[in-house]
């Protein structure tokens, strides 16, 4: 939820006539600090929220939105920076090898209704399309595009990007016992929706749980009616026994989801897949979960193992 911090932070100096100047990461490329969606945003005073990547080029971007602010003109910038001093010009300050695109643009009150329903689709969690263009900032709120940010140029006065937003990646944490319990809070300091998974309602793990958004006390052979497919869909199995990961992994298999992650040994794995098998299951569809979950980093304890699946869901989730 970093960007709503960020937004609130525009809307508050906007309210109070306060002008800001916005950087936005369009796109980037190999080695680079700032990632597509990324943002920065100024005020007077060097005042500021939020990160295009830092180090020198972020230093050059605060100095330069210095001189913006004083100036009083409203600007709309689309810049490709390199970083390497081997490129003469469009030189960002970093010797990473990577790029990156930034636009940047001035705000000023007259913005604030096109921030306040910025921020209204992060707090009531209506997904929004946020789009930058060399017409400006623009919102189109009810609509959520394929993938999370799209990013189209064809000149400097021809381009697009549009995100998403009011939007959260959920993990479904199938399982509420002891990792599914150290998952949960982990993935909460991640900014995911949690909602948690069991057939038990009187266990001391799920009483302990107040990093779950959501708990849903339900027979294994259900979880398929509550979790919905798409990009923003993670799900971990993890729950205490052979036969009831068995019956919930069955549930979420066929689902387009973005992870399918499932805990246990070599051979508990090899058998649930035998044994899915024979009960009609494509054996096509077990490339597509992550077993043994997490990654491979000698996870002793359940709070190690729900790092290294944690880790896991952050790689999927960042390579594309």
């Amino acid at each position: 939820m970093k960007d709503l911090k960020m937004w609130q932070f525009v809307k508050k100096n906007l309210f109070n006539k306060n002008p800001v100047i916005l950087t936005v990461v369009l796109e980037s490329k190999g080695s680079s600090p700032g990632k597509a969606g990324f943002k920065l945003a100024v005020v007077k005073d060097r005042k500021f929220e939020g990160t295009i990547g830092g180090g020198q080029m972020e230093f050059d971007m605060m100095n330069e939105c210095e001189k913006l602010l004083k100036s009083k003109k409203k600007i709309q910038l689309h810049r490709k920076l390199y970083h390497s001093k081997k490129v003469k010009k469009l030189q960002s300050g970093l010797v990473c090898q990577g790029r990156q695109t930034n636009f940047t643009l001035s705000l000023d009150k007259s913005d604030l209704k096109k921030i306040e329903k910025i921020i209204d689709s992060f707090e009531k969690k209506e997904p929004s399309s946020l789009i930058f263009s060399p017409e400006g900032l623009k919102i189109k709120p009810g609509t959520k595009n394929e993938n999370h940010i799209q990013y189209r140029f064809n000149s400097e006065n021809n381009w697009s990007y549009e995100e998403n937003i009011g939007v959260r990646d959920t993990i479904y944490i199938i399982g509420g016992g002891h990792v599914g319990l150290a998952l949960s809070r982990q993935m909460e300091l991640l900014g995911f929706n949690v909602v948690v998974f069991d057939d038990r309602s009187d266990v001391q793990t799920i009483k302990e749980n107040k990093s779950a958004d959501e708990i849903i006390i339900t027979a294994f052979d259900q979880v398929g009616n509550y979790i919905e497919g798409g990009n923003y869909s993670y799900a971990a199995v993890v729950t205490s026994a052979l036969p009831t990961d068995k019956i919930a992994l069955k549930q979420i298999i066929g689902k387009k989801l973005k992870y399918i992650g499932l805990m246990g040994s070599e051979a508990k794995l090899k058998r649930i897949f035998r044994e899915l098998s024979e009960e009609g299951v494509k054996t096509s569809l077990f490339k597509r979960v992550n077993a043994p979950i997490g990654l491979s980093i000698n996870s002793n304890t359940v709070e190690e193992i729900a790092v290294s699946i944690a880790a896991q869901i952050i790689k999927v989730k960042n390579s594309n």
